[in-house]
């Protein structure tokens, strides 16, 4: 594998990583929608997340919001739908990398965090990679109606996996340090759109010819809690950690 970089050039200002809700609230079942598409874009250009009553995933890139269908098939969001987790930030000039040929995720992840440590594992990082793709293994979920079960149930029942094959398209990654695991997943964090914003979705293993990543380092983060009773009455510290797990890997 190809890994260069050049040299690093963050801002002095750092735009923060906005975070709706905590995947502790989503692990138990909160899938009510705290903020809207257009409430969402005021904080940034690139993110990712999951809509409303966990209707599919949701993929934030160049300013532009999309929803990942039961079929893996991308259609823009509209301003008004709701919003039930994301973690979003504005992508600014950052450190620029240079990538051949990656065989799977684990290994994207395993050159990422070789970046981190050397940067400082302890901030959150926001990631877009620009590649071609032999293969995406992806996944998306879909509409469930209240009252609302555990994500565990959702993905045993209504999670729909599909795999892309020989495409461009981009990757958009987030980094959260450990000591945040349960407000969101600690480690990289990864959504695929296509070129031709036609298919995408929650990525679990991917192969990319070549890629080339902006790669941006942040030290502030805000996070808006839920306002519905149902996170009033949550016991969060219930969401165990294989469930937390299973957020990322699709219950493997």
């Amino acid at each position: 594998m190809d890994f260069s970089s050049s040299p690093v050039r963050f801002l002095k200002k750092k735009d923060p990583i906005y975070q709706i809700s905590t995947l502790q609230s989503l692990v138990m079942g909160n899938y009510y929608g705290g903020v809207s598409v257009e409430q969402l874009l005021l904080h940034g250009d690139t993110g990712l997340g999951m809509f409303a009553a966990a209707d599919g995933e949701l993929i934030l890139l160049r300013h532009q919001c999309y929803r990942i269908l039961g079929d893996g098939s991308a259609v823009l969001a509209a301003p008004h739908e709701r919003v039930t987790f994301a973690s979003v930030s504005f992508l600014e000039e950052g450190e620029h990398i240079g990538f051949g040929h990656v065989g799977s995720l684990e290994e994207l992840r395993a050159a990422l965090d070789e970046r981190v440590e050397i940067l400082g594992p302890n901030n959150l990082y926001v990631l877009q990679i620009d590649g071609d793709f032999c293969r995406v293994a992806a996944r998306t979920e879909l509409r469930q109606e209240p009252p609302f079960e555990k994500f565990a149930d959702v993905l045993a029942r209504d999670e729909r996996r599909f795999v892309f094959e020989n495409l461009s398209g981009s990757l958009v990654c987030f980094y959260f340090p450990a000591y945040l695991e349960g407000v969101n997943t600690g480690g990289w964090h990864f959504h695929f759109l296509d070129d031709a914003r036609t298919c995408g979705g929650h990525v679990f293993d991917m192969e990319m010819v070549k890629g080339r990543a902006l790669l941006n380092k942040t030290d502030r983060f805000i996070m808006d809690l839920p306002h519905n009773p149902e996170f009033q009455e949550a016991a969060l510290e219930n969401a165990s950690k294989e469930e937390i797990k299973g957020i990322e890997q699709g219950g493997e």
